[in-house]
């Protein structure tokens, strides 16, 4: 649903984003990860048109956005990171005029203005001047903006900035629902939390550089990284599990807590089970064994640890 091929923009002598390429299937919510001013701004205004690259192509939905921009503009919803609303416009009408914009059938209109403001939890702001809005009032108005058309591909930068904590949930509640409507998501943060839980898939940027992309698995696995572990056992059997952990070549970070130990495991699903049936012959009554997913925080760390950053 989204393509960017050799994707390139520079301003002078400043290069903001090089030789970027990327795929984003459908149904997926891709996390555009990294520091301020790492390209990911500049990334998503190439992708949605509004920002001509210096080298390079970028696709949505099959249609080059250079080549037939109102086509390829039918698609997608974009929220930037800082966005104009016109105050002196009730809420409804602020999303009337953007539904004629991108041409829903007037038919469906009232219906899809009562359905999104539903969907943003500003029912009762429906009839409210826009200046009377609040930072976050005004965010959620701006998502139900870019969702008025019902767009296959929804581009977003920075969306939680200004929400509460209540609104965030609401807003993962909300992109997951659109994925699972087939919605493809590409959403940019640079505070990591934000994207935690709901992301499909990541893409990490640094100097406008992809430097990697994938499922989480997948870059977990691509770059060999340890991964945590966790196990639970009954009776005495810290000493023997000491025994048995000590000088494995592939385990680091060993700590114990009241019938607990958690550990890294620098290998493959293969080698997480011959350690379990390790432990089990060696008498140990385990209670739970399991890999601790990671965090996109925690991966984004252990790739900088990793001097790949």
């Amino acid at each position: 649903m989204i393509e960017l091929i050799h994707l390139r923009k520079e301003y002078d002598e400043l290069v903001a984003v090089q030789d970027l390429n990327l795929i984003i299937p459908q149904g997926e919510i891709f996390g555009l990860i990294g520091p301020n001013g790492a390209g990911k701004t500049t990334t998503i205004r190439m992708a949605c048109g509004l920002l001509a690259p210096t080298t390079g192509r970028a696709l949505v939905n099959g249609v080059d956005v250079a080549e037939e921009p109102e086509r390829a503009q039918l698609a997608i919803g974009y929220l930037s990171d800082f966005f104009a609303v016109y105050e002196d416009l009730k809420v409804w009408e602020y999303l009337d005029y953007f539904a004629h914009a991108y041409k829903v059938p007037e038919s469906e209109i009232p219906a899809r203005l009562t359905e999104v403001i539903g969907q943003v939890s500003l029912e009762v702001k429906r009839d409210a001047m826009i200046r009377g809005l609040s930072r976050g009032m005004k965010q959620r108005l701006g998502i139900a903006r870019a969702i008025i058309h019902r767009p296959k591909i929804l581009l977003l930068d920075e969306p939680a900035s200004g929400l509460d904590p209540k609104a965030r949930l609401e807003l993962r509640n909300l992109l997951r629902t659109l994925r699972d409507q087939g919605t493809t998501i590409l959403i940019s943060s640079h505070i990591l939390t934000e994207l935690e839980g709901f992301c499909t898939s990541i893409g990490i940027m640094e100097k406008g550089r992809m430097v990697r992309s994938g499922r989480i698995e997948e870059v977990t696995a691509a770059e060999h990284l340890a991964r945590d572990f966790r196990v639970n056992w009954l009776g005495d059997a810290q000493a023997a599990l000491e025994a048995k952990f000590a000088g494995h070549g592939h385990i680091s970070n060993l700590q114990f807590s009241a019938g607990t130990a958690t550990f890294q495991l620098a290998g493959s699903d293969d080698d997480a089970a011959v350690l379990l049936a390790e432990l089990v012959a060696a008498g140990i009554r385990v209670k739970a064994f399991a890999e601790v997913k990671q965090t996109v925080e925690d991966l984004y760390m252990k790739l900088s640890r990793h001097e790949v950053m």
